[in-house]
């Protein structure tokens, strides 16, 4: 089997032996920005592509365990009755499913396989392959993430600098598509070849009514939606929280451009749904007595503005001129309406079926992680994890949604709060982005370091923060007076 090792993984190796070195934050913030390259391939095995994301996942979780209590506090979200632990029981059964299943019913129905070595997506009999190891690679990591981010974000600090990462991701990630949109403009795209070297089927200068589709770096204009909506949720929901509002305001804001520009039905159904959701969310929600309610209530007031004010002012521009209309109509049609009867749209609706009817022809059971491809998060976990999978996952969801443990935090301060509301509000987005179009039930790095924000270790811990504080000097004795000792007072007495 060759191996072979590229300019990306050379950097990427080189940045991490750095970050080990450094600290844990500077490996997360890493892990996130090579995130971002999902064209690109660091290191290949054969057929297997390793991604920059999961090699620099390696020093991410080597830079947390080295560090004092490193494992232990790694494993307290994971501990029984939390979210990690459902996440962990899940890893347990997509790892034995990827082994089990795909020989159980080996030969007994067709699927869509998710082997990256063929040109043709075509269905066959169900059989073993590397698709099933890579699948259970990709799960452990995600596993790995969530508890290295969970641990890291031991205290209010390295929580804030846990979100700093994915703030500083999503710059570059509009930096990217900024280099991207102009190298091809000026034909030369080939500046970026060096993280566009995966040897699977990429998709990066398709236009769309004339128009540029935005991919960044990744493989195609959906992907790179699916991931950019989520870092726009995280962005917005902290300048909506009032958290550095100048700067996260003005990446969601460029983001959110960005999805539009991708001409994506993906980018736009998630978009809509997360919009939705958190206009409704502001209309019933207060912001309570906290330090950031001041600016926190001035956002949500512009954000609640904004519903009426655009609603009028798109109505006027139209009254006025009505061929405004025109493009918009149209460009909502091709993208979303029409998509189902695109050649792309009948192609993934029968990979959904395929995957509908290996869920049926497996008992319910799933053909094992790695086994079926389709165009649905939700379809893929029946289709490979089946029930089992379905139900651990939809409680790690719940628990994870729907359980605000920051809350009822001892140690967490205001702005830690809303970091991890931010991480709830841009795993939501991926999720929903996911559910729409996805051949794969990992839901990618950024999702889990996310999560893993939300479910900080933090939230966990009891009691009151205590920190060491490096004693004042002792005060220089004026001319011709005694020095006063310093009060240290020793331990109460019990």
């Amino acid at each position: 089997m060759a191996v072979s090792i590229e300019l990306i993984g050379l950097i990427t190796f080189g940045l991490g032996v750095l970050a080990v070195l450094r600290s844990s934050a500077m490996a997360l913030t890493l892990a996130s920005c090579m995130g971002l390259l999902g064209a690109a391939s660091a290191m290949s095995f054969g057929s297997a592509n390793i991604t920059p994301g999961h090699l620099s996942l390696g020093f991410l979780v080597l830079a947390v365990l080295i560090r004092n209590r490193g494992f232990d506090f790694a494993t307290v979200a994971m501990q029984q009755g939390r979210p990690g632990f459902l996440l962990l029981l899940l890893c347990i059964w997509g790892f034995s499913s990827s082994i089990l299943m795909p020989r159980l019913f080996a030969g007994e129905f067709m699927v869509f396989p998710m082997n990256a070595d063929r040109k043709f997506i075509i269905e066959v009999p169900l059989y073993p392959s590397g698709a099933n190891f890579n699948q259970a690679v990709y799960f452990a990591a995600s596993l790995f993430i969530f508890a290295a981010v969970s641990s890291m974000a031991r205290t209010n600090e390295m929580l804030k600098k846990a979100g700093g990462a994915l703030i500083i991701a999503s710059a570059l990630n509009l930096v990217i598509v900024l280099v991207d949109t102009a190298t091809f403009a000026v034909g030369a795209s080939n500046v970026l070849d060096f993280i566009r070297n995966a040897d699977y089927s990429q998709n990066f200068s398709h236009k769309f009514m004339g128009v540029k589709r935005v991919t960044g770096a990744f493989p195609e204009a959906a992907t790179f939606a699916t991931f950019s909506v989520g870092l726009f949720a995280f962005n917005f929901r902290l300048w909506r929280g009032g958290v550095r509002p100048e700067v996260t305001g003005l990446i969601a804001l460029l983001t959110f451009f960005s999805i539009l520009f991708a001409f994506s039905s993906t980018g736009y159904l998630a978009l809509i749904c997360y919009l939705s959701v958190a206009y409704a969310r502001s209309l019933a929600k207060t912001d309570g007595r906290r330090s950031l309610a001041a600016r926190s209530s001035t956002n949500r007031i512009i954000f609640i503005s904004l519903g009426p004010l655009t609603a009028l002012g798109a109505a006027t521009a139209v009254a006025i001129k009505p061929d405004l209309i025109a493009p918009i109509l149209e460009t909502f049609d091709q993208s979303i309406t029409n998509k189902l009867g695109s050649a792309s749209g009948v192609e993934r609706s029968s990979w959904n079926m395929g995957g509908l009817e290996a869920f049926v022809n497996s008992f319910g059971l799933g053909a094992g992680l790695g086994s079926v491809r389709t165009s649905s998060f939700l379809v893929g976990v029946i289709a490979n994890l089946g029930i089992i999978g379905l139900v651990l996952f939809g409680l790690f969801f719940m628990r994870l949604f729907l359980e605000d443990v920051s809350k009822r935090s001892r140690l967490a301060d205001d702005e830690a709060q809303q970091y991890a509301s931010a991480g709830r509000a841009g795993c939501f987005a991926i999720l929903i982005a996911a559910s729409v179009s996805s051949s794969t039930v990992d839901l990618g790095i950024h999702f889990y370091v996310m999560a893993g924000i939300a479910c900080a270790s933090v939230f966990y811990r009891k009691g009151v923060l205590h920190y060491y504080v490096e004693p004042p000097e002792p005060a220089q004795a004026a001319p011709g007076t005694r020095a006063r000792p310093a009060l240290n007072p020793g331990p109460a007495s019990s």
